[in-house]
């Protein structure tokens, strides 16, 4: 895990070369899940998988539960469930969202990765980046997306030019895809030629949070 998103290889290769650095990496593994919105038992589970099949340093451990701590709660306090302005969801409420449709799967005894899926709308990059203008097309594509997904889908902005949408398998079909691929040229035309894919999900709630990530990058 780093910055950029999830990379639990990091630390367990500090393990493995037995360097200085592995309670500093430890850190960025907690801080970096607390701001994509993992869990900390799930961030507990893989400092223990990077020192299997040994017993986890207690000072990692500790280094990146603190780490996980302190920036969740900065986190919390600075970051609401959606943007105030285009009102699309945030990286972290869609991360949130997806484990309560994991935990409901669980429940039901049914696969997530059968059943769901994100749409992902890249934007294509523009001459003039500024803040505002970002900001008018997110709004425009906010839009656009809730025209073609009216139920309860979680539409969110993951970076200034990406955008997703957690949605049934069922409502990801040619003809959806087809139209939103339409409306999206339509828009973005001047600009330059969008990206529009479907991105499977984990067989598991494990996967979540690299997927996340990968998509924020």
């Amino acid at each position: 895990m780093s910055a950029s998103g999830m990379n639990i290889r990091l630390l367990h290769d500090a393990v493995r070369d037995g360097g200085s650095d592995v309670i500093g990496v430890a850190h960025e593994v907690g801080a970096s899940a607390a701001h994509l919105g993992v869990p900390l038992h799930e961030v507990l589970d893989l400092v223990e998988r990077a020192f299997a099949p040994d017993v986890p340093d207690f000072r990692a451990t500790r280094e990146a539960a603190v780490a996980w701590a302190e920036t969740a709660m900065l986190r919390d306090a600075d970051e609401s469930c959606e943007d105030p302005l285009t009102s699309l969801a945030t990286a972290s409420h869609l991360r949130s969202r997806l484990g309560e449709v994991y935990r409901a799967a669980d429940r039901d005894g049914v696969g997530v990765a059968g059943r769901h899926v994100l749409v992902v709308v890249e934007l294509p990059r523009t001459s003039s980046g500024h803040e505002l203008e970002l900001s008018l097309r997110a709004l425009e594509l906010g839009e656009m997306l809730r025209s073609v997904f009216q139920g309860d889908e979680t539409i969110a902005q993951l970076t200034p030019r990406r955008f997703a949408v957690l949605a049934e398998r069922g409502r990801a079909d040619d003809l959806t895809m087809a139209l939103l691929g339409i409306l999206v040229s339509r828009a973005t035309s001047h600009d330059g030629q969008a990206r529009l894919w479907v991105e499977e999900l984990p067989a598991t709630s494990d996967g979540i949070a690299q997927v996340i990530a990968g998509l924020c990058e």
